[in-house]
């Protein structure tokens, strides 16, 4: 501080030698005074520097070390003793002083400042920068006038600054050089720090800043490490940021900056994300760089850019939604771009994109050598991003959700997975638009996937924009080369961050896994989210199959619908399922030679890697046989059937139309060796009148008329190898009672071993026996052996004792296929009178004969007919026809003559209404009561389904009472007789008779005449 005194007043000279002693004595004290100044000058300085920053409100103390005309050095502190906010070690201050002499007010102007290891504590709380307790001296620095003054040289040595925010406490050091009021040199580093505020944070490992002027323009070189950063849901881990490059220095006094501006800004990070769970987007190994190179002109918010921005970005491995990427890169080309503040920013240019990634795999879905182009240009202002990019993409690529190609395959299996393998995507005209109001894409051109096989898959947009506002919608078409045809309809889908979601309508056809020549027909709503997707349908859709593919052991012929049940019905997820309730649907087993029908239950189908499972819940179904012979009426069936790894299990209740148990069926098959089978077993089946009947199980069992009472039980098994199926089966009847054609059945017995059930085959050698059977006169001991095989039932023989003889069929066979058949009985001593009795004869004849004989016959399409039987009596018998029995048997074309009668007689027996002729009156009185010693017959058919029998009979007339002819002697003279005369009795009588009757009308009485005996309704 230098003081002015007033300038001294005139005085009158005073006298030589005083002047000289006066001078001597003044300069002495003058210089000690000096002397006493320079040596407290410290101390002087320290107290006015202090004086005047305590004037300014600012607490300090200040050390001075050195101090002379030019300047002073020494230490510096600012603020509290214990808390300073600026301290500096060394504070060297260099000045000039001023005054009349450089034509300046007397002072000094300050020429450098150096300060050595300051020391700055800072706060920056809401948007407020405080310097503690140097506020007070920066306002009253910022409210002086501007002056012309030369700005002093500043140099910075190590500095320590510590700034505290709201967001936490950043710290660092600093070395600078200020010449001339121009930054020269620049150098500041920043320490580790955590910093956080609302929905960010960051954990920063330190960075460093790098200033240098040369010339005009500054060199910029900056770097931050930051270990964790996180942004809302963006996350971001070991990254770095570098700034380098260089720019105009800015012109303070005019507030510009003017000329050329070259800045490159590169990231590096370890890993960064958005997002979290399955809905997460993540890149590792993030590279990127980006150079602007262009001019600038104007300051702040009038600052304009002009060049253009190059940069490219790098992924190692990147996700998004579900979808795994690796080598990922994008370029970008930014030209003819112009950046302006001026009333908002605003920026405009032509862009160019590429992007390419080395590979993607989607689940099962892998695509390699992915790249786009996009080219257009792009707007930036404070609305928003707005551009119009012309985009080309492709893409190679295979789907290996149906597993590898096995040796096993079915040929449309193996052609569609190999179609499948290898593909390539082309999308040569796509459009996207990006406004603040969303993105859009239209697709003018469609997008196609060319598979290797020849198959092609074309998309095309089903409007304007094939997405648009997160919406769109589109058709794809799938045909040849081994893929199923496929017409795939999305009238309208909705894509959000959580995935797409759509309204879909499709219609398909061909082979997968097992199924060949499937078709589907469906619509419903569709769901692509986390790398899946999902399908649930509006209602129930329609299937169908040529053919389940199982080896030998093929199931064709499927149909039917897959309903809804609450959960999607199809999904694609790292393979694909099938889920639903299955109605009315359909198949035919032709190794079975069964067919299954108006099935019903919850169905389960899933395949991944190749391994298809299934799970179906029969509730219920009808199994229906197919064999050419039918072995089984229609039942019902209900269980579970379950695929896995291949191999079959089933476990399945039989019932009847009516619910009634039936048997167990299970089923096991190996899929690896194409080995099964399915046993059956009935178990005990009880049967009564009003419940269960064997008519109801087989028409084979139709014999077995109702009511039906009595037990039996089957078990048998289907087994197959990839060569055929074989079966076997065991029947046992025990003590069953029913009624046949031939009259009830008490005690039916036995058991029948089937070596096969389709066809249906028994060896030789089975048996059936019955106690009794009710016909028209009672059979006893009935018994039956027979065998099967591929062509025919094989009857070996077959005896019943019948009104003291027995009745014996002779080996015959009954074809399985129809037509006619031969047998023949050969009937032994048997008694006709209790059959005549029990006939519908038996009010106009009797008959008392024991016969044996063979009657040959044949069942036919027209029904039975005897070739050439016979019959002979073998002991005496009677027999009596009424005559009006004859006449009917006449009128039905018999004839009834005694051997020798005359012509006349002849005639007479032709029209016996007016016949007076004795002889005939003879013959009808020998029919009605003769015994014989012989008698024979022939039988045979004849046209229209009449029998024919031609009696020879020997014997004589033998009435109840004796009697004799006595005629009168007008009757002897005249012949002429107007009376019946008796038949003597014992009139030898030698009678051939030939008459014939309406067999298949006759057969039709007898079995109408034994349900009117009693029988009950056959069950339906």
């Amino acid at each position: 501080m230098t003081t002015h005194d007033a300038p001294p007043q005139p005085k009158a000279r005073p006298r030589p030698t005083v002047w000289r002693v006066g001078l001597v004595l003044g300069l002495t004290a003058a210089a000690a005074g000096a002397l006493g100044v320079y040596a407290a000058r410290r101390s002087l300085a320290r107290d006015a520097v202090t004086s005047w920053l305590r004037a300014q409100g600012v607490e300090a103390e200040i050390a001075f070390q050195a101090f002379d005309p030019g300047g002073f050095t020494g230490s510096l502190r600012v603020g509290p003793a214990k808390d300073p906010d600026l301290t500096a070690e060394v504070a060297e201050i260099r000045y000039n002083l001023v005054g009349f002499w450089t034509g300046d007010p007397l002072g000094a102007r300050v020429t450098s400042v150096r300060l050595v290891r300051p020391t700055l504590k800072a706060r920056l709380k809401g948007g407020a920068l405080s310097l503690g307790a140097l506020d007070p001296l920066v306002a009253r620095l910022k409210a002086r006038p501007s002056t012309n003054l030369p700005l002093p040289d500043i140099s910075i040595e190590a500095a320590r600054l510590r700034l505290d925010t709201d967001q936490g406490r950043l710290a660092g050091g600093l070395d600078a050089r200020v010449d001339h009021g121009r930054l020269q040199r620049l150098d500041a580093s920043l320490d580790a720090a955590r910093l956080a505020g609302r929905g960010w944070s960051a954990a920063l490992s330190g960075g460093e800043l790098h200033l240098v002027t040369h010339g005009s323009r500054v060199a910029v070189a900056a770097a931050a490490r930051i270990d964790a950063a996180q942004v809302q849901a963006g996350r971001m881990e070991a990254g770095q940021i570098n700034l380098s490059g260089e720019l105009p220095y800015p012109d303070l006094a005019r507030k510009q900056v003017l000329g050329e501006a070259v800045l490159t800004l590169t990231t590096e990070a370890r890993r960064a994300a958005w997002g979290d769970g399955p809905r997460e987007i993540w890149a590792t190994g993030l590279r990127q760089t980006a150079t602007f190179r262009g001019q600038g002109g104007g300051w702040a918010d009038r600052l304009t850019l002009d060049g253009a921005v190059t940069g490219s970005a790098h992924a190692q491995r990147a996700s998004a939604g579900g979808a795994r990427l690796h080598g990922l890169d994008l370029g970008l080309d930014l030209s003819d771009l112009t950046w302006i503040r001026a009333g908002g920013d605003q920026a405009r240019g032509q862009a160019r994109v590429t992007l390419a990634a080395a590979g993607l795999s989607q689940g099962d879905l892998n695509l390699t050598g992915l790249a786009a182009a996009l080219n257009g240009p792009a707007a930036f202002s404070g609305e928003g991003l707005r551009t119009r990019l012309d985009a080309h993409l492709g893409a190679r690529g295979g789907w290996t959700g149906l597993g590898a190609i096995k040796a096993g395959d079915a040929p449309g299996d193996a052609a569609l997975k190999r179609a499948l393998a290898r593909f390539d995507v082309t999308a040569p005209g796509l459009v996207l638009a990006v406004a603040p109001e969303g993105l859009s894409i239209a697709a003018p051109r469609p997008i196609n996937l060319l598979t290797s096989t020849g198959g092609r898959v074309t998309l095309t947009a089903a409007g304007p924009a094939l997405y648009a506002k997160g919406q769109g919608g589109f058709r794809l078409v799938a045909d040849g080369g081994g893929l199923p045809a496929a017409d795939l309809v999305v009238d309208h889908y909705q894509a959000d961050a959580a995935g797409v979601t759509a309204q879909a309508r499709l219609v398909a056809a061909g082979s997968i896994g097992p199924v060949v020549d499937g078709r589907v027909e469906t619509r419903g709503q569709a769901r692509i989210a986390g790398g899946g997707l999902s399908f649930t349908a509006d209602n129930c859709a329609s299937l169908a199959a040529g053919r389940l593919e199982l080896g030998a052991n093929d199931v064709t012929d499927l149909a039917g619908r897959l309903c809804p049940d609450g959960a999607p019905l199809l999904r694609l997820d790292k393979g694909w399922s099938v889920r639903g309730l299955a109605r009315d649907l359909a198949a035919r087993a032709p190794f079975l030679e069964a067919q299954v029908s108006e099935a019903a239950g919850p169905l389960s189908l899933q395949a991944r890697g190749g391994d298809l499972a299934l799970t179906a819940d029969v509730r219920s179904a009808r199994l229906q046989d197919t064999a050419a012979q039918t072995r089984f009426n229609p039942v019902t069936a209900s269980g579970v059937v379950r695929l896995a790894g291949g191999d079959w299990t089933g476990d399945l209740r039989l019932a009847d139309t009516a619910r009634r148990p039936l048997a167990r069926v299970t089923l096991a098959h190996d899929g690896a060796t194409g080995e099964g089978g399915l046993k059956l077993d009935t178990g005990t089946l009880a049967f009564t009148p009003d419940g269960l009947q064997p008519a109801a199980l087989s028409p084979a069992a139709g014999v077995v008329g109702s009511p039906a009472e009595g037990q039996a039980s089957f078990v048998g098994r289907v087994d197959w190898t990839p060569q055929g199926a074989s079966s076997e089966g065991v029947l046992k009847v025990d003590g069953l009672d029913f009624t046949s054609p031939a009259g009830a059945v008490k005690g039916l017995e036995g058991q029948v071993v089937f070596t096969s059930l389709s066809p249906l085959r028994a060896a030789p050698g089975q048996s059936l026996k019955a106690q009794s059977i009710a016909a028209m006169t009672p059979l006893t001991g009935a018994e039956v052996r027979f065998g099967i095989d591929r062509e025919a039932v094989q009857v070996e023989g077959a005896q019943v004792g019948v009104s003291g003889g027995r009745v014996t069929l002779e080996p015959f066979e009954i074809p399985l296929a129809g037509g006619v058949w031969h047998a023949a009985i050969q009937v032994d001593r048997v008694q006709l009178s209790d059959l005549v009795e029990a006939s519908p004869f038996a009010d106009r004849m009797d008959l008392t004969a024991r016969v044996s004989g063979r009657i040959p016959f044949a069942i036919t399409a027209e029904g039975v007919r005897i070739e050439g039987g016979d019959l002979h009596a073998v002991e005496p018998g009677k027999i009596t026809i009424r005559r009006d029995a004859l006449t009917t048997v006449q009128g039905e074309g018999g004839e009834a003559v005694a051997k020798g009668a005359p012509a006349a007689a002849q005639a007479a027996v032709a029209n016996p209404a007016g016949a007076q002729d004795p002889y005939s009156d003879f013959v009808y009185q020998a029919m009605e009561d003769l015994a014989f010693t012989e008698l024979s017959a022939k039988v045979a058919s004849r046209p229209e389904g009449r029998l024919g029998v031609i009696f020879h009979i020997k014997g004589e007339h033998s009435p109840p009472t004796p009697q004799a002819i006595r005629l009168t002697l007008r009757e002897i003279l005249t012949r002429r007789f107007q009376r019946q005369l008796p038949l003597p009795s014992g009139t030898k009588v030698d009678l051939t008779l030939d008459t014939s009757v309406n067999l298949d009308q006759l057969l039709s009485d007898l079995a109408d005449y034994q349900r009117l005996r009693g029988s009950r309704p056959v069950q339906p």
